[in-house]
């Protein structure tokens, strides 16, 4: 008889743990696939605007201060259908920032899953090394936090060859605002980059003799009537 009862409350146990399991499963599963940023919509790239923001900053010497929507779609575009390790990048929007910290949304593609990821970076540039750079704060799947460790890990098979990894931090060119909006017509460097509550304030240094001839065609260019 007290065997009898030991083999059914051994088995209660048992099932118990499995539920409790199950349960912990379904709530991970559930917290992953649960997207606070679901209905965020993509900024559109803004060249006009960041192009006379710079153009003011190198003629006046005073940082440039780019919104989250400018920065959002200028990174957008250099990240937006990258593919590796079974991910497909979705998209980038800069959701919120703070002072030295953003935090960017990063809708992704896996195996016909929609998952939405959220990564809060510590951000800043060195001028002597002449690159801006990006360190990994923390990041969630969904509402789930997950390992910086791994997001890393995957981002080395994602990324464009011109980012570099380092632990948890990202690193590109100092000249990224030159190449990929003024298309390298000015040789601007950024000197010093900062998160702040306002927006990104950005320091920018160029060579002043290709300013006027350069500046002026990209003006013409973005702000002419019509377009």
């Amino acid at each position: 008889m007290d065997e009898a009862k030991k083999s059914k409350k051994g088995l209660a146990v048992g099932i118990a743990v499995v539920l409790l399991l199950l349960a912990a499963v379904g709530i991970t599963i559930g917290l992953a696939l649960s997207d606070p940023y679901a209905d965020t919509v993509q900024a559109a790239a803004q060249p006009e605007t960041v192009v006379t923001k710079l153009a003011e900053s190198l003629l006046t010497g005073e940082p440039a201060v780019l919104t989250k929507e400018e920065v959002s779609g200028l990174l957008a575009g250099q990240v937006d259908g990258l593919q590796g390790g079974g991910f497909q990048v979705l998209g980038l929007q800069c959701v919120s920032v703070e002072d030295g910290i953003a935090e960017f949304y990063i809708p992704v593609s896996f195996s016909g899953l929609r998952l939405g990821v959220s990564a809060q970076f510590a951000v800043g540039c060195d001028a002597e090394s002449e690159t801006i750079w990006a360190e990994l704060q923390s990041v969630h799947l969904g509402r789930l936090p997950v390992k910086t460790e791994w997001v890393m890990g995957a981002a080395e098979a994602l990324l464009p060859a011109q980012v570099s990894v380092e632990g948890n931090t990202l690193s590109i060119p100092s000249s990224f605002f030159d190449e990929q909006v003024l298309g390298g017509a000015v040789g601007v460097t950024v000197q010093d980059l900062r998160a702040t509550p306002e927006g990104f304030l950005v320091q920018v240094q160029g060579n002043l003799e290709r300013i006027q001839s350069s500046i002026g065609q990209y003006l013409e260019q973005f702000l002419s009537p019509g377009d």
